[in-house]
C-alpha cells in the first residue's frame, strides 16, 4: 500500500475532502442528506476515499492511546502544514482532520496495519509500578518488573502477561471478550476486576469483582480436571503450577491486593516463592538454595526492603545469607 504523499494529487484531494466530510458529519449528521454531500459521494473515487478514511477513523478510536498512533498524529499535522498541499477545505478543518488523513495514508499494510496485527508492549522496571489506560476504558495496573502485551481489534481484546503481576479493571463490552493469557491459562472476562500473577511455573488469578472463566489456552491434552473451564466468583482465587491440578479457594483480599499499596504479605508461602516476589523490587536479587527453598514463611514487608526480608528469614530460620561473586544474596542452610 502506497503512502499518502506518493498518491496522485487527485487522490490526495479526495482523501482530504473525505476526512473533512467525516468530521462534519460527526458534528452535523443531517449533512448526509444535503445535496452537496450526495453530489460529492456519488463520485466513485470520493466514495472509495470516504470508506478508507472511515475505516481509518474506526481504527484510531480503538488504538488512540498507543504511542504509535500519537506519533502518526504528529506526522499528520506536519504533513498537512507542508507548502503546496492541495486544500479545498478551510485550514482549521484540515488541521482537525489530520489524524484521519494520516490513517488513510497507511491503510492496508504499513504502520497502522502492523500495529493492529501486532501487540503493543507495556512494562515496568524494577521498583516501579504503572497504570495503563486502554482505549475502551479498561485499565491495567502493572506491578514492579512486569510486562504485558495488548492487542485490541474490532472483535477482541487480548492481553498476554509475559511475567510479573497485574490488576485488570475491565470495561463491560459483551461484543468483545477481554482475555488475559498467562502461561497455559486464559482468563475470560467481560466487565470485572481481577489480579493475574505469573511467578515461575505458577499462575495465580484472584477475582476481586464480577465473574471470570479460566480455560487452558494451549489446546493440548490436559488432565481431566483441566478439560473443563473453571468459573470464579468474587473473592475466589485460582492457582495452578506445572504438573499440579488447579486449586480454587477463598482469597485473602488484603493479601492479594497489598502490592498496590507497596506491601508484600506472605501467609505460609515457600521461601523460594517469597524471594521470587521480593526480587521484582530489587536489582540485588535473592537466590535461594534448594536446601531451604521449601521453608514456609509468613509476614508483612515493604516491597523493596530486601534487608528487612533477609533479616527476618535469618533470624527466624536456620538460614544464613551471603553475598555471591555476582552480587546476589544467597540464602542457604547454616552449617
Amino acid at each position: 500500500m502506497t503512502s499518502f504523499d506518493s498518491r496522485a494529487a487527485i487522490e490526495q484531494q479526495a482523501l482530504e475532502e473525505a476526512a473533512g466530510w467525516l468530521l462534519r458529519l460527526e458534528r452535523e449528521p443531517s449533512c448526509e442528506l444535503s445535496s452537496e454531500f450526495r453530489e460529492w459521494i456519488a463520485e466513485p473515487a470520493n466514495r472509495r476515499a470516504f470508506s478508507a478514511v472511515e475505516r481509518g477513523r474506526s481504527a484510531l478510536a480503538i488504538h488512540s492511546a498507543a504511542p504509535e498512533i500519537l506519533g502518526l498524529r504528529a506526522r499528520a499535522i506536519r504533513q498537512m502544514q507542508k507548502p503546496g498541499r492541495v486544500r479545498t477545505l478551510p485550514r482549521k478543518l484540515l488541521f482537525r482532520a489530520a489524524a484521519a488523513v494520516v490513517l488513510a495514508s497507511v491503510l492496508g499494510g504499513s504502520a497502522l496495519y502492523m500495529y493492529m496485527v501486532s501487540p503493543v508492549t507495556y512494562e515496568t522496571g524494577v521498583g516501579t509500578r504503572r497504570i495503563v489506560a486502554l482505549p475502551d476504558g479498561s485499565r491495567i495496573s502493572l506491578d514492579s518488573d512486569s510486562e504485558v502485551r495488548v492487542r485490541y481489534t474490532d472483535a477482541v481484546r487480548k492481553i498476554i502477561l509475559e511475567h510479573g503481576r497485574a490488576r485488570f479493571d475491565v470495561a463491560h463490552d459483551t461484543t468483545r471478550p477481554f482475555t488475559v493469557t498467562a502461561g497455559s491459562e486464559m482468563v475470560v472476562a467481560i466487565g470485572t476486576s481481577f489480579n493475574v500473577e505469573k511467578i515461575g511455573s505458577k499462575v495465580l488469578v484472584t477475582l476481586i469483582q464480577g465473574r471470570v472463566v479460566i480455560k487452558n489456552s494451549t489446546g493440548a491434552k490436559v488432565e481431566t480436571a483441566r478439560q473443563n473451564p473453571v468459573a470464579l466468583k468474587a473473592g475466589e482465587e485460582f492457582e495452578v503450577a506445572r504438573d499440579n491440578n488447579p486449586v480454587v479457594k477463598q482469597a485473602d483480599m488484603k493479601t492479594a491486593t497489598a502490592w498496590e499499596a507497596g506491601q508484600l504479605i506472605f501467609k505460609n508461602v515457600s521461601l523460594e516463592e517469597a524471594a521470587a516476589r521480593e526480587n521484582r523490587y530489587t536489582k540485588k536479587a535473592i537466590a535461594v538454595d534448594p536446601s531451604v527453598a521449601t521453608l514456609r514463611i509468613s509476614g508483612v514487608f515493604n516491597a523493596g526492603d530486601v534487608s528487612a526480608f533477609v533479616n527476618a528469614v535469618t533470624n527466624y530460620f536456620p538460614v544464613q545469607a551471603t553475598t555471591t561473586a555476582d552480587d546476589q544474596i544467597l540464602l542457604q542452610s547454616k552449617p
